[in-house]
């Protein structure tokens, strides 16, 4: 199905080379915002090269480069891009620390035309260095024609899972997400928490050279489905009661709203502490974090995991403060949306 406003016909290619079906489910991020991006516009969606075909066969007046993954056929996709002349490419990534669209390069080289950009990150706070890369004679920022800056992380906040979980029996805190070097050094404050730390096998040793000490799992489970017999208890986000905020060094001085994890924790009832190095985030983001849900090293978490422990009713105070950010959250995903619908109008 195609959303059509004054005729004008959108496109969203993927980068995850995978087929995604109207019901998948991915712990992917940027897979998560193209798909939610993709059924509240009802434009078209490419994500596998198998796909290619069917997008040939159509014009279209605004193309989007969904991230950037190493395992695109970028070759195959450029001919969308360069089958539709006219149309206005736009790159949408929720991470600073992504060099560029492979894709959109490519047709920049070919083409000498600037794109658009949708990010999290304003155009001050992304990478300089990036952004002073050279093509065709002109920065990468050159290149870059205008800059939207939305808060992309709100579109995983789920409702539904919000007040489905907040009766659920939980313990024991979990650190999750893809290896970052460039948030080991505020990561080893806490060696002496002894947290889940879930990611996929292949971080794991790159966190275990880095010095970081935890209970390491596999990538907990997004999937929507009833847990069955064999799987492990704790492979979902809704079985923790706590979780520590961290981020990249980078972001301790550039705002780039609450990270994803602040949403999905939000929206699956685990509490949130968060290192003190975050105070930018906390202070801008305008929700309710309490001051005893901050801390500075893993000492003083266990200190505060062990007193909600053993006083429920502290442990509801804070939880409910953190609950109280549900309504906010919802209305500015509605606003994202809007946002991001308008910029295609």
């Amino acid at each position: 199905m195609l959303w059509e406003q004054k005729d004008m016909k959108t496109l969203i290619i993927e980068s995850c080379e995978k087929r995604m079906t109207a019901d998948a489910v991915t712990s992917i991020v940027h897979v998560k915002n193209s798909l939610i991006l993709r059924d509240y516009l009802g434009c078209d969606f490419v994500s596998h090269e198998s796909e290619i075909p069917q997008a040939m066969d159509k014009s279209y007046d605004k193309i989007i480069c969904a991230y950037s993954s190493p395992y695109m056929k970028y070759n195959k996709y450029l001919d969308i891009l360069n089958n539709n002349p006219n149309a206005e490419m736009y790159w949408l990534v929720n991470d600073h620390d992504i060099e560029d669209s492979i894709l959109l390069r490519k047709w920049l080289l070919m083409n000498h035309k600037q794109y658009h950009m949708i990010c999290n990150n304003p155009r001050e706070g992304y990478r300089g260095w990036i952004l002073r890369k050279k093509l065709n004679g002109l920065t990468l920022n050159d290149w870059i024609k205008d800059w939207h800056t939305v808060n992309l992380n709100t579109l995983v906040f789920d409702e539904q899972a919000f007040y489905s979980t907040a009766s659920v029996d939980k313990s024991d805190i979990i650190y999750y997400g893809t290896f970052r070097k460039h948030r080991i050094k505020d990561m080893l404050n806490y060696n002496g928490v002894n947290y889940v730390l879930s990611s996929s096998s292949k971080n794991h040793l790159k966190y275990k050279d880095a010095g970081i000490q935890a209970r390491f799992i596999e990538k907990i489970m997004w999937t929507e489905k009833e847990a069955d017999l064999f799987e492990p208890i704790g492979l979902r986000l809704k079985d923790y009661k706590y979780s520590i905020y961290l981020e990249d060094e980078h972001t301790h001085t550039n705002y780039a709203f609450m990270a994803n994890r602040f949403y999905e924790c939000v929206m699956n009832n685990v509490l949130m502490f968060y290192d003190s190095r975050c105070n930018l985030v906390i202070e801008k983001s305008g929700y309710a974090i309490d001051p005893f849900q901050v801390v500075k090293d893993g000492g003083e978490l266990k200190q505060k995991m062990e007193m909600l422990d053993s006083d429920k009713q502290s442990y509801q105070h804070y939880l409910g403060i953190q609950q109280s950010n549900a309504e906010i959250i919802k209305s500015e995903k509605a606003y994202v949306l809007q946002t991001i619908k308008g910029i295609f109008q």
